[in-house]
């Protein structure tokens, strides 16, 4: 009787201590994470070798610009702002290596869409991150209830 004890006070330890080491590698792979990189580099450069950005002068859209160039893609600004643009091109160029096309555009003008459609044809675009400034109004409401023209910075089009 006394074996037959020990023998399952042993089998439950091993069984608890089996336990607790899948808990701690569960938990060091969620640690991990943070410092890997959760998708690997080639799977945006799959996509596409282009990442084009809207409103990418200034802000999210240029921190969108030189993230997506640092990791591998070349990227196209579009802005407004011929100025900021350049410096903006250079300056990825500069610090990450990667290709930079730019297209100066107004969206608050409806005459721009063909013009761009001849800067980007022939690129193999895969990421589109659209981040121009453009509201319904100034005031929060529904999408569906919007007026049908658009304000940029307080001036209807």
């Amino acid at each position: 009787m006394g074996d037959v004890l020990e023998q399952f006070f042993i089998l439950t330890g091993l069984l608890v201590c089996l336990a607790c080491l899948v808990k701690c590698m569960r938990f060091s792979r969620c640690i991990l994470l943070n410092y890997w990189k959760v998708l690997p580099k080639p799977f945006l450069r799959s996509m596409g070798q282009w990442a084009v950005i809207t409103g990418a002068s200034d802000g999210i859209g240029k921190a969108y610009s030189f993230e997506l160039a640092r990791r591998g893609l070349d990227v196209v600004l579009i802005s407004r702002t011929l100025e900021k643009l350049q410096a903006t091109a250079t300056e990825i160029e500069r610090t990450t290596g990667r290709s930079v096309k730019i297209i100066q555009a107004d969206f608050t003008k409806d005459d721009i869409y063909e013009h761009i459609k001849e800067k980007l044809t022939g690129l193999e675009i895969g990421i589109l991150v659209n981040n121009v400034g453009m509201l319904p109004n100034l005031l929060p409401s529904h999408f569906l209830n919007a007026p049908d023209e658009i304000q940029v910075s307080g001036s209807p089009v």
